[in-house]
């Protein structure tokens, strides 16, 4: 075919007519002449769904939102089309000149292919003041930093107790009762961070609900960024302290070092909130 009968053929543009309405044409087949049912089930054959073209070759379109106060949804949004994305003060591809509480290069987001398959993460950069995540539900290590309404908070679980000496005992000790102090070692404490009078909260038993009203375990009435009900502290069946939101306005905020990021998550560098969609899906 010369290059002149090239363009002289006629484009069809499949946004009015459907691809496989002009494939029946050129094969002859019309709405009369289609079957109109199967004969086994008596019913109009189904095609199966065209799926809209994706790529597979590179990464998916990842999104960012930059929050607005206040908002969960609304904000400034960044379109990641590369495999990392640095979050800070002064330095990086997305900067919030105007919080004091973020470090100069605070936190990223990367993407890394393992297996064929894309994974992204949040990895905090040795930020001063840390990296955090909005959970539902969560398991607590020994010390787990979390944002709970306006304060920070530390989680800790008693230090194990030390036998090391026990072979070293020369002579039997009389008997004496424990000291309240003592026996608040043994268990799990959470404690206000960054307060010249911090407070500190005992664990006294395996479920307390923390929040704003004063029926609560732990009650802080002070923080109007609680909710009444705001979170409940619990062990589960193996033992573990497990931390739960109780549908609160503001969340529960876990400190994070490298988290792996499949679904749409919220997570807060200094006073600043964000939203992270690793896969945009057109509607």
């Amino acid at each position: 075919m010369s290059t002149d009968n090239y363009q002289d053929e006629p484009i069809v543009q499949t946004v009015a007519e459907p691809l496989h309405q002009i494939l029946k044409q050129q094969a002859g087949i019309t709405e009369a002449t289609a079957p109109a049912t199967t004969p086994a089930t008596g019913a109009r054959p189904t095609a199966p769904k065209t799926l809209a073209f994706r790529p597979t070759g590179r990464q998916p379109l990842a999104m960012l939102t930059i929050l607005d106060d206040g908002q969960r949804k609304a904000g400034e949004v960044v379109r990641i089309r590369g495999p990392r994305l640095v979050i800070g003060r002064e330095e990086g591809d997305v900067t919030i000149p105007f919080d004091p509480d973020i470090s100069s290069e605070h936190a990223e987001l990367r993407c890394q292919k393992r297996d064929g398959k894309f994974q992204w993460y949040l990895i905090d950069l040795g930020s001063t003041n840390g990296t955090f995540l909005r959970a539902y539900r969560a398991t607590l290590p020994k010390k787990a930093d979390l944002v709970l309404g306006s304060r920070r908070y530390q989680f800790q679980l008693p230090e194990s107790v030390s036998s090391e000496q026990d072979d070293e005992i020369a002579e039997t000790h009389r008997y004496r009762a424990p000291s309240r102090t003592l026996a608040e070692n043994f268990l799990p404490r959470l404690a206000e961070v960054g307060a010249p009078d911090g407070r500190a909260f005992r664990f006294g038993k395996p479920s307390l609900l923390f929040g704003r009203d004063a029926a609560c375990d732990i009650s802080v009435a002070d923080d109007p960024f609680l909710s009444p009900r705001h979170v409940q502290f619990y062990q589960d069946e193996r033992g573990r302290w497990m931390i739960e939101d109780k549908k609160s306005l503001n969340g529960v905020w876990l400190k994070i070092k490298r988290l792996p990021l499949s679904q749409q998550a919220e997570f807060q560098l200094g006073q600043q909130r964000f939203r992270f969609q690793p896969n945009v899906v057109a509607d």
